[in-house]
C-alpha cells in the first residue's frame, strides 16, 4: 500500500508569523501538524520541536520497529511508539520553556498520522485534527481537547451555539504545557482510495466539516486541494494561521479516486 501526500501552511491574513508547522515523509509513512502557541515567536519553537522530537523517534522505530518498542496495554508496538514519541515532544518542549524565560509557557497542539502496514495509527494533542475520507463520507478521527469540546462531551445535549468564542480555543491538553501530557491513540484500518486531511484549527475555524469534504471532492493534484482548502480560509478572514496536510492512499486500479485526485503517481 503506497501513500501520496502534499502539505501546505500559510500565514493567513490576521497574525505577522506563522506558529503552524508541517512534516510529511511517504517513504516512513508518518506525517505531523502542530500548531504552536507562545509569544515572542515562542509558537515556532514549540510547534517545531514537536514535528522534530516526533520524527527523530518514529525513524528510530521505523528503522527497528520490534527492538524499539514493547507494546503497551491494548495497544500495538508501533501505536505505543507514536504515543512515546509524543511523549518525548512534550518533554523537550517543557523542558526548553522552563530553561529560557523568553520560552516560558509555550505549548503546541500536536497530531500524528503514522503508516504501520494497512493500518494508520493516529494520535493527537490539542485542536489539531486528523479527518478520514471515505466513500464520499468524512469523518473526524480525532478528538478535540479544548474546553468547549469537553464540556460538550460531559453535556452532549447542550447547544454548542450558546458558547463563548474563548471556549472554542482554549485548550486543556497542549505538549509543553506540563511536565507530562496524554495523547489520544486510535488504529484503524486503512483502505485502497482513502484520504486523510491533517489540519490546524485555523482550517477548521473557518470551514465547516462538509464544507471541506465538498472542497476535497472537487479533486485535482493533492497540492491543489491543499491550496484550494487555504485559500477558502483566507477568504473567510484568514484569523489565524492555516495548514493542511493532505494524503492519498494508491489504489491499485486507476478509478475515479485516481481521476480525482492526480498524484503524478
Amino acid at each position: 500500500m503506497k501513500v501520496h501526500s502534499a502539505g501546505l501552511t500559510d500565514v493567513g491574513r490576521r497574525r505577522d508569523n506563522n506558529e503552524d508547522s508541517f512534516y510529511n515523509d511517504d517513504q516512513v509513512g508518518l506525517y505531523i501538524v502542530a500548531d504552536g502557541m507562545g509569544g515572542h515567536r515562542a509558537g515556532e519553537v514549540a510547534s517545531s520541536t514537536v514535528v522534530s522530537s516526533v520524527k527523530d523517534y518514529m525513524e528510530a522505530f521505523h528503522t527497528s520497529p520490534v527492538a524499539k518498542e514493547a507494546s503497551e496495554s491494548n495497544m500495538s508496538p508501533a501505536a505505543t511508539a507514536v504515543c512515546h514519541s509524543i511523549e518525548l515532544a512534550n518533554r523537550v518542549v517543557y523542558q526548553l520553556s522552563q530553561d529560557q524565560g523568553s520560552y516560558k509557557g509555550m505549548g503546541s497542539t500536536a497530531a500524528v498520522a503514522y503508516f504501520f502496514g494497512d493500518t494508520l495509527i493516529t494520535a493527537n494533542v490539542g485542536d489539531s485534527r486528523i479527518y478520514l475520507i471515505r466513500e464520499n463520507e468524512i469523518e473526524q478521527l480525532t478528538q478535540d481537547h479544548t474546553l468547549l469540546a469537553e464540556h460538550m462531551r460531559k453535556n452532549p445535549d447542550w447547544d454548542p451555539n450558546t458558547a463563548s468564542i474563548p471556549m472554542k480555543h482554549i485548550l486543556v491538553r497542549a505538549v509543553g504545557i506540563h511536565e507530562t501530557v496524554e495523547a489520544d491513540v486510535y488504529e484503524t484500518q486503512s483502505l485502497a482510495g482513502d484520504l486523510i486531511l491533517m489540519c490546524s484549527d485555523g482550517l477548521t475555524d473557518m470551514l465547516s466539516d462538509e464544507e471541506i469534504h465538498q472542497a476535497v471532492l472537487e479533486g485535482g493534484e493533492l497540492g491543489e486541494v491543499c491550496e484550494r482548502l487555504v485559500n477558502m480560509a483566507n477568504d473567510r478572514g484568514g484569523l489565524d494561521n492555516i495548514t493542511a496536510l493532505l494524503l492519498l492512499i494508491e489504489k491499485q486500479e486507476k478509478g475515479l479516486l485516481h481521476k480525482l485526485f492526480r498524484s503524478k503517481l
